[in-house]
């Protein structure tokens, strides 16, 4: 009898063991051992029949949500390495009776036998590998703020409250980049989601305001974004951490509750643009700034119109202010920009899964946040299907009747600061965080809007037949197409130094506020202890 050729191999047992090896029960089912092939299978089946019954029950999103729950990540991690060996058995079993006669392809049946496990092997050690890798990236984000910086923290978390008919979140931007060591909050934003009526309202807060109320009557008199590495240092004043205090100080400025605070570091945001393949963004005015010195940036330029950018440039258009047009408070406006952007591409990303691994490294390396685990399915049902026309933006800047630079004639400690107007700033937390359910404002007021402290007024009712839904406020960002650009690195020489204006001198006349405004929170509030 002749020798069999290795095809020849693959008709019979081997060929039933590589089956099996690429789906559970194939080989068994093609030699017609339809027990065997139902038997070998069902575990998949069953396991599959229960994603499809909870993703029913609650959502896709929602149930992927609930394996960021402490411990459910390392149970899936085990899982799938049980899963090896009832995959092994499997293909060992369709390859019963592969053997040849002595010297027919020389020894080659137990290398092609052991491929065939590699095979069926592979897909769960490798997503053991990504669930273990998931696990401790949970870990990590939601490891608290009790170290002196993200990314060594090893303390309890705090507890927030359940949540409710509104849910609140800081976010911050910690400029840590290169060999700086301070941890100062240089961009803070909230974000809040009224889940009645489907809004979300957003407001940057300038790093530079001064004589912010602390909740318990006390003042913190220095810069806002000081507030989080002084808590870190000195424990007694601020027991409860950084993350609370600096929370607890903006919601008594605006007169709301912050539920929780995130924080990412901005090497982690390059790099979370990257893993995400990139944003799209409607830069509505160009933007050159020669003296943008970052990475191998020499200079930055972002033309205007429909872009799509890569971690550099999305954080050049996140941190430029020296551009002509841009400053300390309209950088705010393009961040809370940012934020929609990469929540859109996070939805409909196919780069997420192929960057996996980079992601999650991305993300435990430098992302905190003391937000409750429990509540992270809510959260991720809503932010997959909230209406980007319902989100209200406000920015602040000197000048609009709530901020203010200090004058030539105040002395201040803190170099240039920017003083708010107490009355005025919980009149904006009414108009743009206002009782759920009810239609928000964004500042400064747009034309048609009421004006400050005028939101309570009736508003029309809805004719006869209309939806009582609130007409949305802000329109989504321009359909595409969006070009991916380039390179935003203006590549161009340092300019000369140019002295910055006097940040005392007066307001320009469109940006001056009410001359009638009551007076800022730095003429009434009596300093901290």
């Amino acid at each position: 009898m002749p020798p069999r050729s290795h095809l020849s191999l693959l008709r019979g047992p081997l060929g039933a063991a590589y089956a099996s090896a690429l789906i559970p029960g194939l080989g068994q089912l093609l030699r017609g051992q339809r027990r065997a092939a139902l038997f070998a299978v069902s575990p998949l089946l069953l396991i599959a029949l229960i994603v499809l019954l909870n993703a029913a029950s609650v959502g896709l999103v929602s149930y992927a949500a609930t394996f960021a729950a402490p411990g459910r990540l390392a149970q899936l991690t085990l899982l799938l390495l049980l899963m090896i060996p009832w995959r092994a058995a499997v293909v060992l079993h369709a390859a019963r009776g592969a053997e040849v006669r002595s010297g027919e392809l020389r020894g080659g049946v137990p290398l092609l036998l052991a491929l065939a496990l590699l095979i069926s092997a592979a897909p769960h050690a490798g997503a053991a590998l990504i669930t273990s890798r998931a696990g401790s990236t949970v870990d990590d984000v939601f490891s608290g703020f009790e170290s002196a910086a993200p990314g060594n923290s090893s303390g309890p978390t705090p507890t927030p409250p359940p949540i409710g008919d509104r849910f609140t979140i800081l976010l911050v931007g910690a400029d840590a980049m290169g060999q700086r060591t301070s941890f100062n909050t240089d961009s803070m934003i909230i974000a809040s989601w009224d889940r009645v009526g489907g809004w979300v309202s957003t407001i940057s807060i300038p790093r530079d305001i001064v004589n912010v109320p602390m909740g318990n009557g006390d003042v913190w008199e220095p810069k806002i974004n000081s507030l989080w590495p002084s808590a870190q240092r000195n424990k007694t004043l601020f027991p409860e951490g950084p993350a609370v205090a600096l929370r607890k100080a903006l919601g008594a400025m605006f007169g709301i509750t912050i539920d929780a605070t995130a924080v990412i570091v901005i090497p982690t945001f390059r790099q979370l643009i990257n893993d995400i393949g990139g944003v799209d963004v409607n830069i509505r005015r160009s933007i050159f700034d020669p003296s943008y010195r970052t990475g191998d940036f020499r200079g930055v330029t972002l033309p205007k119109g429909n872009w799509h950018l890569n971690g550099d440039c999305a954080l050049a258009y996140a941190r430029v202010r020296k551009a002509a047009g841009t400053d300390d408070f309209n950088r705010g406006g393009r961040q809370q920009e940012l934020l929609v952007g990469i929540r859109n591409q996070l939805a409909a990303s196919g780069n997420i899964l192929s960057n996996g691994l980079a992601l999650l490294t991305a993300l435990g390396d430098g992302v905190r946040t003391d937000l409750n685990q429990a509540l992270l399915p809510t959260l991720a049902e809503g932010a997959q299907a909230f209406d980007t026309s319902r989100v209200v933006s406000a920015q602040m800047r000197a000048g609009d009747g709530l901020l203010r630079y200090r004058r030539a004639d105040e002395p201040s400690a803190y170099g240039s600061v920017v003083f708010f107007n107490a009355k005025r700033a919980l009149q904006l937390g009414a108009r743009l965080f206002p009782t759920p359910g009810t239609r928000p404002y964004g500042w400064p007021v747009a034309k048609g809007e009421p004006a400050l402290g005028k939101e309570s007024l009736p508003l029309p009712s809805p004719s006869a037949g209309a939806s009582a839904t609130p007409t949305p406020v802000k329109t989504p960002l321009p359909a595409g197409p969006y070009q991916a650009l380039a390179t935003c690195n203006a590549n161009v020489a340092a300019p000369s130094y140019i002295p910055s204006p006097d940040p005392t001198s007066a307001p320009s006349e469109e940006l001056s506020g009410d001359p009638s405004a009551e007076p800022s929170a730095s003429e009434s509030a009596t300093p901290a202890p």
